[in-house]
């Protein structure tokens, strides 16, 4: 078996993983099952994190971005599923009402978290010997690890009340997912034949032009499939799907997956993780994700 095809098995066999848990928390049909499957997928990004920077650990505080990165999606999962959650009977029954709106809350504990790391930083420069240029790059990658990919894809939380959102958002990442699978095979099979200068010759040597050409056409024809059979209740023309949306989707896709890359890159590994074949570790599952599913969140916000 040649090492392309190894691959492009092992990567299929990953992407069936990707589908199973998707289809999974789908047939839960409840907000409760879709929580927990985003708050596990960010506590293992965490602890893949907390790995990853093993032999930076004098260059980072790994210790508070796992204990955040544990914490932070169960706290927002439990404010969303709480918030205005009826008990008990007909005959006995009470609202917990709980203010919980998700946007401020995010950016509320994200400053909270970058105020609690500054005073670690200036506690390790008084009593533990590091230096000022050791403190703001332990700063930078904490921060970091914090924010990429947990912070942001536990974004696709504030989707808990709407069953069309979650569908919504778990179509996001199963076409963003796709894109990454699309541009591998395009790759293989025409990638520098008709142009020699690679996409992103440092960050990601291996993605090509015709790979990424490629998987923009393959992953919007089958994405524009999968958006017609789902029979979402808005609409949308031809022209605002593969004009608007699908750059829009592709163009996140691309940049979350070259900065994971770049992350893994500047921390020497080669993967995140060995649990899913092919692909690495969680993080490499959700880097991509949390760069489409947090932004239109975001706009979903705003609008």
């Amino acid at each position: 078996m040649s090492p392309k095809l190894k691959t492009f098995i092992e990567r299929g066999i990953s992407t069936v993983i990707l589908l199973a848990l998707l289809g999974g928390a789908v047939a839960w049909n409840s907000p409760l099952g879709y929580a927990v499957l985003v708050c596990v997928l960010c506590n293992l990004t965490s602890y893949e994190w907390f790995n990853m920077l093993r032999e930076r650990r004098d260059e980072s505080n790994r210790g508070l971005a796992l204990v955040a990165g544990l914490v932070y999606p169960w706290l927002m999962a439990a404010g969303m599923l709480l918030n205005g959650k009826v008990f008990g009977d007909e005959s006995d029954a009470f609202t917990l009402n709980i203010p919980f709106d998700f946007g401020p809350v995010a950016l509320g504990a994200l400053v909270f978290f970058v105020l609690v790391a500054f005073f670690a930083e200036l506690r390790a420069m008084d009593y533990k010997g590091r230096t000022g240029a050791q403190a703001l790059s332990s700063m930078g990658i904490t921060v970091l690890s914090f924010i990429y990919p947990v912070w942001l894809f536990a974004f696709a939380l504030c989707a808990l009340y709407d069953d069309y959102a979650i569908k919504t958002l778990l179509w996001l990442v199963l076409v963003t997912k796709m894109s990454d699978i699309w541009a591998y095979v395009s790759g293989v099979l025409l990638g520098g034949k008709f142009i020699k200068q690679r996409f992103s010759p440092v960050v990601s040597p291996k993605k090509t032009w015709e790979g990424i050409i490629g998987s923009f056409i393959i992953t919007s024809l089958c994405a524009w499939g999968l958006f017609w059979l789902t029979k979402f209740p808005f609409e949308l023309t031809v022209l605002q799907f593969f004009c608007v949306l699908m750059p829009c989707i592709f163009v996140l896709s691309v940049a979350g997956d070259l900065a994971g890359s770049l992350i893994k890159r500047g921390l020497a590994v080669k993967d995140s993780g060995s649990l899913l074949p092919g692909i690495g570790g969680i993080f490499d599952l959700i880097d991509s994700p949390a760069f489409t599913v947090s932004f239109f969140a975001a706009v979903l916000v705003i609008l």
